[in-house]
């Protein structure tokens, strides 16, 4: 009960000190708005303006990609800007959709679809972007904040380049003007070729121009995307687009339609929530590293805690209002830092330029041709077929079959089951790397209290009757037992050489212990006490500690375990006669003491 308790205390802990923390950061949003001089503005106001010029097209089109209305990507923008700017750490991160959540938003929605056939598709949308940002606010309240490093970067670099390859094959139908009902990207192709003796040559045309001209722009610090949207508008009112057939964005309804919560009632909710809690650790990847790789270019630590509230939140009310799932963006946060902003207000700008788009300017938006949405969303994903980022892995030989594996799972299986196998993939891995074992002999250096390993030191010396021992990984249940019966191997070779009186095993890369490592540290003491042999643990951590203490085991008494130094554990060994005159009392009172260390 006590447990229970203090699980629960902490849990609201944590829920009160986000909630401080948001009001806190909007209060300080708050103040800088009012107390920074017009003038600190200007490259803030020029970098949301760089910005906004591509968010608003690519929102549009990336509601496209997730087979959406145009209303959803925007009420996705207004949020996603809103509750970063009041709740985020990045001065850059800019929060809006993004191409690889609306595939995997798609993807989900279709495939629930087919299980639930009466559900609307905005409806499964909404729930599970709401689903994903609950993802995000839990994953705060069990301070998961560093959850994102369990994907690997090369992971995360293969499947960002399988979902790229992925939505271009998506978005070529709309590029060249046609019409192609299956989603299966392989099948797309197959049907694009089959109707190229027939396709629209106008909407072709547009298409390709646009995408020309984005991959031929050079002025870094104007946006190329929203010039080309003005550039087709305006051809709109010069040239009869519509008569050719080239097919336009058409009049946005800023009415969103009621959610059919009936629909819901016999929807396959496991299978959502395993699909949102993907898409949340793909939002949260993506996020993740474009936050912080942008943010230590500046010497910046931004919490990753509080943009876990930011993101839910962002998530929470795009989906509760019908817009797409949002998170920080490789493209849009690396243009507003490129484009200068300083602080969070670059985002504020932005917001406020899209919403004053958004009073006077629907009516133009609704004259984009779709071609010019397929050729943005193409260029903007284009950056994720770039060979540059995986360069590194080929050259260090490291990871390489992990990044190709990542790549082939989407490219092959499809979307989620692709992102599904790459982060099981990712995690295996972290689980085998870390079951290694991994145990080095240690000596004293002569002329030093420093104890070394055996293997790279020559100018070492024996100590009679005791043998040191260390662990080079953190021991946990899956390394445990492997690991301790190569430390008996050990032992039991080395008595064949000398006697042994005692063993000493450094533990200083085991922050904690579990309950198979407790039990297999217990039997391997009994073993070698059997044998006349003490074994001590030495610089041990506070919880392992704590965890063996707990554990009230006679063959590991207080005085065998030891916060300090190998060379400390050695002079206490050395002071002992025999392992029978080292059985010190227990005493329960005193057992997270430093007593025996």
């Amino acid at each position: 009960m006590q447990a229970v308790h203090f699980s629960l205390a902490s849990t609201r802990e944590r829920l009160s000190r986000s909630v401080r923390e948001a009001s806190e950061s909007f209060t300080q949003t708050v103040h800088q708005i009012r107390t920074t001089p017009l003038s600190a503005y200007r490259t803030d106001l020029a970098a949301g303006l760089a910005v906004v010029g591509i968010l608003v097209p690519e929102a549009v089109a990336y509601a496209g990609i997730a087979h959406m209305p145009p209303l959803a990507g925007l009420i996705a923008l207004f949020f996603g800007l809103l509750a970063y700017m009041i709740i985020g750490t990045s001065p850059y991160a800019i929060v809006s959709a993004t191409s690889s959540s609306a595939m995997v938003l798609a993807v989900a929605v279709s495939t629930l679809s087919a299980v639930q056939v009466n559900a609307h598709p905005e409806t499964l949308a909404a729930v599970l972007v709401m689903m994903t940002g609950f993802w995000f606010i839990l994953a705060r309240v069990l301070n998961f904040g560093q959850a994102a490093n369990f994907v690997a970067k090369p992971v995360l670099r293969g499947v960002t380049m399988g979902l790229s390859l992925t939505i271009i094959i998506m978005q070529l139908p709309k590029l060249l003007g046609m019409h192609i009902v299956t989603r299966n990207p392989w099948e797309r192709v197959l049907a694009i070729l089959q109707m190229v003796p027939s396709m629209n040559w106008a909407a072709a045309g547009v298409g390709l121009v646009s995408l020309a001209v984005l991959f031929a722009w050079r002025w870094r610090k104007q946006p190329a995307s929203l010039w080309v949207v003005v550039a087709s508008i305006a051809v709109t009112y010069v040239l009869p687009l519509e008569s050719w057939g080239v097919e336009l964005v058409g009049n946005i309804n800023l009415q969103r339609s009621a959610l059919s919560i009936e629909s819901l009632y016999d929807a396959d909710w496991m299978g959502a929530i395993q699909m949102s809690a993907a898409l949340c650790l793909m939002v949260y990847a993506e996020s993740y590293s474009s936050i912080h790789s942008t943010a230590a270019r500046h010497g910046l630590h931004p919490n990753s805690n509080r943009d876990l509230v930011a993101l839910g939140t962002a998530n929470l009310l795009s989906g509760f209002f019908g817009g797409l799932s949002v998170g920080a963006g490789f493209s849009a946060t690396s243009l507003n830092e490129q484009a200068g902003a300083r602080s969070r207000l670059a985002g504020a700008c932005a917001l406020a330029l899209f919403v004053l788009i958004v009073i006077f300017l629907m009516p133009f938006i609704s004259r984009i041709p779709e071609p010019v949405l397929g050729a943005i969303v193409i260029k903007a994903v284009s950056h994720g077929l770039s060979w540059k980022p995986l360069q590194p892995y080929f050259k260090w030989k490291r990871d390489r079959l992990l990044v190709i594996a990542s790549f082939l799972a989407v490219a092959v299986l499809g979307v989620l089951n692709g992102l599904l196998v790459s982060v099981v993939l990712s995690v295996a891995l972290v689980l085998i790397d870390s079951a290694k074992v991994h145990v080095s002999e240690l000596r004293k250096l002569n002329g030093s209290h420093s104890y070394v390993n055996v293997r790279l030191f020559n100018d070492t010396q024996t100590i009679d009757g005791v043998m040191i021992l260390r662990l080079d990984q953190p021991m946990f249940f899956a390394n445990a037992e492997p690991s301790l019966r190569r430390v008996a191997d050990m032992v039991a070779d080395k008595q064949k050489q000398v006697p042994l009186a005692h063993v000493i095993i450094s533990m200083e890369e085991t922050p904690n212990l579990d309950g198979t490592s407790i039990e297999a540290l217990i039997v391997l003491a009994k073993n070698l006490h059997d044998k006349g042999i003490n074994l001590s643990l030495c610089r041990l951590h506070r919880r392992a500690r704590i965890g063996l203490m707990n554990a009230a085991s006679p063959y590991l008494m207080p005085s065998q375990l030891s916060y300090l130094s190998v060379d400390r554990a050695v002079k206490d060994a050395l002071a002992k006669n025999r392992p029978d005159q080292v059985r010190d009392t227990y005493t329960p009172g005193a057992r997270h003491g430093l007593q025996g260390s």
